[in-house]
């Protein structure tokens, strides 16, 4: 047998292949790990584990928490750098910091 398996369902790719980080994927098993969106076509990422993520999901995961709300600071919508300052061995908001 020629056909290649899916590296997510082990099941054989009949039509098209998409291939990303070394391995074979059915189009729609090529997803996020963490809000499961397909990723075919769409920037993502890989952590240190080699698990796959969607931009927004991969920030929010390990980007750093602000010392004051306590919510991760990620780019603004459109950007892909964070502005963040940095006191005193804590990470902050600019919004939040005081």
């Amino acid at each position: 047998n020629t056909l290649e398996q899916c590296s997510v369902c082990s099941k054989p790719i009949m039509e098209r292949i998409l291939r990303a980080t070394g391995k074979a994927y059915h189009p729609h098993c090529f997803t996020c790990v963490m809000c499961h969106r397909s990723l075919d076509g769409i920037p993502f990422t890989v952590d240190a584990g080699g698990l796959i993520h969607c931009i927004e999901d991969f920030h929010k995961k390990f980007a750093p928490r602000c010392s004051v709300c306590k919510e991760p600071i990620m780019p603004a919508p459109g950007q892909e750098e964070t502005v963040r300052i940095v006191a005193l061995d804590r990470d902050f908001h600019v919004h939040c910091y005081r």
